[in-house]
């Protein structure tokens, strides 16, 4: 019988192998993790992976995009009053959702991927910032910086902030992250509204923090 992608199953058998592919990593370097390892861990048999994943290789990119795909999903939303239908980000959500899967951001972030998994996330926010800029933006305006040297200011100095985040240990709450975030986004002269309002989110109407 063949099962579908979206079968529980398969959903339940790809996160457990996930899972154990972040556990393993945070004992012993990528390299020296074998599928058999993997597989033992997510207690499941070696036909099953090779069932889903062509090899060790084929599993880990799955998995990497998996980690991002998910993120995003849970993060990025449409506004209730946006007059255009155009996803943005929640600074609260994203916050959130690292500060709950710590583990695994942890690791992904460290030296055991190098700069892979960095790069996807930067290059995933980077095309989510630039739909957005050219779904609102205004024909003819002007701008005196590039939106693209903006897009590519801000989506760095982001992830660079989650990352040493998560270095010191998430020694702040996620809501105090978010807070001051969203403060410093909304008061940066440097980055025009087109690109700071891809940032707001429900928090931010709460504490009273004005978009920038």
């Amino acid at each position: 019988m063949t099962i579908k992608k979206t079968d529980p199953r398969v959903l339940k058998t790809r996160n457990n192998l996930r899972r154990a592919l972040v556990f393993l990593m945070q004992q012993e370097p990528l390299e020296s993790i074998s599928v058999q390892k993997i597989t033992q861990t997510a207690h499941i048999t070696r036909g099953t992976f090779y069932l889903h994943y062509k090899d060790k290789q084929d599993f880990i990119e799955t998995a990497l995009q998996d980690f991002i795909n998910e993120f995003f999903d849970s993060v990025m939303y449409i506004p209730e009053n946006s007059i255009k239908p155009v996803k943005v980000f929640s600074l609260k959500c994203a916050f959130a959702y690292i500060e709950q899967n710590a583990d695994i951001f942890t690791v992904l972030l460290g030296e055991s991927f190098g700069n892979r998994f960095h790069q996807a996330m930067y290059e995933r926010l980077r095309k989510e910032m630039l739909q957005y800029t050219k779904t609102v933006a205004i024909p003819g305006k002007q701008v005196e910086v590039p939106i693209e040297i903006q897009v590519d200011f801000v989506a760095s100095a982001v992830l660079g902030l989650i990352g040493r985040w998560l270095e010191r240990g998430l020694v702040y709450t996620s809501r105090y992250m978010t807070i001051n975030v969203s403060k410093m986004l909304a008061r940066d002269v440097e980055v025009d509204d087109l690109v700071g309002n891809f940032f707001s989110d429900q928090l931010q109407i709460e504490l009273g923090v004005q978009p920038a």
